[in-house]
């Protein structure tokens, strides 16, 4: 599979921008409860610690992109409320604290006018009450999007594996909606930055897979998958009926574009890689040319205790990534979306990693 040259590198790059840390809510509202933000900036300083202490591992800064690049994946208009969403919040005389909807427009009325209230902006295009928009949001949103900018940058130019440590994640924002801590699609943004921008683009769009192994759907990355050309989404994620986002993510929902794997709760490591199996021969029946995994550790065993259902040990990481780099022998762009207990965040991640960062170093 694939056409690229591979160069063997020393180690591993990971892209990461302190900037992603300025999207700092303080709370959130989920399942009746309101409690302090889980996505909080503290993820990034557990994960940077952890990989640190690694062998063959290159943390290195992100560069900066046209806009251009995120407009082919969002809409015009989605992206100015992104950036001007708390500053006319605030001056609305509405509370500094960040931007939260009231209401959430629902069938015919999502296809209305969008009304000129920051409050009922919110709710178009705001999907939870666990999405604030505070100060710094749309600047980290940015700084992680062009973090998996960056690392896409490295694989056209031969890089065998790149990480990119993006915060706030991105698989549950849509073309034109956020939600789940998501504000912008860094999966979709790079995935497209990849086929603009290879070498073969005048000859055809090469295909691009994402598998998402976050333990929730990435409804946002399959509502942007069915408008692009030459994509497929892949997704193991814990059952809609149990699992945020609750309304996608059914096997239903399949089609030559998106093909999901819902499971249903405490599933464990060989439950897992059975269906994992099954995922890489529909990707390697899409045969394509580059490959993006959205990553998120919310599927470990100790997970079960904040937003996951899924029992997956630690261990169980190293040999997933041994056998999608093994079985897929493709340019390979991992990006971060979740994981949210502190105390094993990070050698989740880690454990992840040690497979790649053997390959690009062979």
């Amino acid at each position: 599979m694939g056409y690229y040259k591979l160069n063997q590198t020393k180690s591993m790059k990971v892209i990461y921008s302190e900037k992603t840390k300025l999207h700092n809510p303080t709370k959130e509202f989920i399942s009746n409860k309101l409690i302090e933000y889980a996505e909080s900036p503290d993820r990034m300083s557990i994960i940077l610690e952890s990989l640190k202490r690694m062998n063959d591992i290159n943390i290195m800064q992100t560069e900066e992109f046209e806009l251009k690049h995120i407009l082919k994946v969002h809409s015009a208009q989605y992206v100015e409320y992104l950036h001007k969403a708390y500053e006319n919040w605030v001056a609305a005389g509405l509370n500094p604290e960040g931007v939260m909807p009231d209401f959430f427009p629902v069938g015919a009325l999502r296809k209305r006018l969008i009304s000129k209230s920051p409050i009922g902006q919110a709710g178009y295009f705001m999907t939870d009450l666990s999405t604030m928009i505070v100060e710094g949001t749309y600047l980290a949103a940015l700084h992680s999007a062009y973090s998996a900018l960056t690392a896409a940058k490295y694989i056209l130019a031969g890089e065998s594996a790149v990480f990119s440590l993006s915060r706030p994640p991105g698989h549950h924002v849509g073309y034109e909606f956020a939600g789940g801590y998501c504000f912008l699609n860094n999966a979709a943004i790079a995935a497209r930055y990849l086929q603009d921008n290879c070498d073969n683009i005048r000859k055809y769009r090469p295909k691009v897979c994402i598998l998402d192994v976050d333990y929730h759907h990435g409804n946002g990355t399959q509502d942007i998958i069915q408008r692009q050309e030459n994509m497929l989404l892949v997704s193991i994620h814990g059952h809609p009926d149990r699992a945020y986002p609750y309304l996608s993510g059914f096997s239903e929902e399949n089609n030559d574009k998106v093909h999901n794997y819902p499971l249903r709760g405490n599933v464990m490591d060989c439950e897992y890689f059975g269906v994992l199996s099954q995922a890489v021969d529909k990707i390697k029946l899409f045969n394509p040319e580059f490959f993006i995994i959205s990553f998120g550790v919310d599927t470990h065993e100790d997970e079960i205790e904040e937003l996951g259902d899924f029992r997956l040990t630690t261990a169980f990481y190293t040999k997933m990534a041994e056998f999608l780099s093994c079985e897929l022998n493709i340019p390979t762009l991992l990006i971060m979306e979740g994981g949210y207990k502190i105390s094993v965040l990070g050698v989740n991640v880690s454990s992840f990693l040690v497979p790649y960062t053997k390959h690009v170093s062979s």
